[in-house]
């Protein structure tokens, strides 16, 4: 590994410079959830402002897993606070990283079909989320047209395919 430097270091969070001037960042809690979520022929979204990309995202609910918190029931708890919305079953499609040549973080991916409760969604205090749906086949459509980027959310899509669970078309 090159050489590093680090540039600041705040809440858990330290920003390096390598060798070759690159930079990224690392978390001391880096492990993260997202889920993707079936009901009936529609995934159940969110949609926000991201301030690094100066965009509105199409993305999964998710967030970050609490100290001593194990990845499902953090998963649950977000899709609750994000969505309103309580699962049954969850299917791990397993792990992934989402930058891995800016920052160390674990997104654990999971899928839902069992959408129970629809209750109060209780965003963070920083957080303006709208809730979203999206047919299927739609979602296909604008992941193949770069409609849609999120790298999560194409994975979840992906693992959908390759596992049957969703058709192409």
């Amino acid at each position: 590994m090159n050489a590093k430097h680090l540039v600041a270091s705040r809440n858990g969070v330290s920003v390096y410079s390598d060798g070759h001037g690159k930079v990224y960042f690392t978390k001391d809690h880096p492990e993260s959830v997202v889920v993707l979520a079936k009901q009936e022929d529609e995934f159940l979204l969110i949609q926000q402002q991201r301030n690094p990309v100066n965009e509105l995202v199409i993305q999964l609910p998710g967030g970050g897993v609490h100290q001593g918190e194990d990845p499902e029931t953090a998963a649950r708890r977000e899709l609750l606070e994000e969505t309103g919305y309580e699962c049954g079953r969850l299917h791990y499609f397993g792990r992934m990283y989402p930058a891995s040549w800016r920052c160390n973080e674990v997104a654990h991916v999971y899928y839902t079909e069992e959408i129970l409760v629809r209750g109060e969604a209780m965003p963070e205090d920083y957080e303006r989320i709208e809730v979203i749906r999206i047919p299927v086949q739609e979602c296909l459509h604008r992941i193949k047209h770069n409609e849609i980027q999120d790298s999560e959310l194409v994975f979840a899509v992906l693992q959908c395919l390759l596992r049957g669970m969703i058709r192409l078309y």
